[in-house]
């Protein structure tokens, strides 16, 4: 699905985008009007629990807040034919399955384990992070917190340059550079954003696709709308 309906008004977007690492969680927190490109009002890093208790209130200024980790385990898409994902990974990777065409952005690199299926060791990130999401929605219910997913954004938005690029990986030198490069015009010049590394560009591209949502235009929804459906979505930049 595709918003295409901005909102008009002056009102300021206050957002937030979080990068869920294995050893560190990276924020970035934007702000604007809606109607030209946001800035870069605040940067946090969390370590451990360490810094976590501040990132929660960060947060409550905010109306929308990406965050690149899933929010839970579900059953997975019950779908015929499919691996085992929820459905909104299935619909981000899928060439049928309810969807006319492919969308650009998947598929996802590390599916959620389904419940009571075995959890693997390199994917026990994802049980903190369910932590956080926990954590945050209970204490700030008015706030729409979403999954969001930079890898497919970078991809959507490489597809989408003129002349198109062709990503380098995403942990080399040259993957980060070309990421960072095709942010840029999406935000007002960021100070020494070249240095922050993988994981602090991850975070703004979270914050972008949480500023596109919280002003209505811009971003594509990963999901499924069959009866059997498990609820999860993805949010893209569009």
């Amino acid at each position: 699905m595709t918003a295409t309906a901005p909102q008009s008004d002056d009102r300021i977007i206050s957002v937030g985008g979080i990068d869920f690492g294995t050893k560190a969680v990276h924020a970035v927190f934007l702000s604007g009007t809606g109607d030209g490109r946001p800035r870069v009002e605040r940067v946090h890093l969390a370590i451990g629990d360490s810094g976590l208790d501040r990132l929660e209130e960060l947060c409550a200024g905010v109306s929308h807040v990406g965050i690149d980790a899933p929010d839970r385990q579900t059953a997975g898409c019950p779908l015929p034919g499919v691996r085992p994902a929820r459905c909104a990974e299935v619909a981000l990777a899928a060439t049928h399955h309810g969807r006319h065409e492919r969308m650009a952005g998947g598929p996802v690199s590390m599916l959620t384990p389904s419940a009571g299926s075995p959890f693997p060791a390199r994917l026990a990130w994802m049980k903190a992070g369910f932590k956080l999401w926990d954590r945050l929605r209970s204490h700030y219910g008015s706030v729409e917190f979403f999954e969001t997913y930079p890898s497919g954004s970078f991809t959507r938005l490489a597809s989408q340059a003129r002349p198109s690029v062709r990503l380098k990986p995403r942990g080399t030198a040259l993957g980060i550079s070309q990421r960072v490069g095709l942010l840029q015009p999406l935000v007002e010049r960021t100070s020494f954003i070249e240095m922050w590394g993988l994981d602090g560009v991850d975070a703004l591209a979270a914050a972008v696709a949480a500023y596109r949502v919280a002003s209505g235009h811009g971003f594509v929804i990963a999901e499924h709308g069959h009866e059997a459906s498990d609820g999860s979505r993805i949010i893209l930049i569009g």
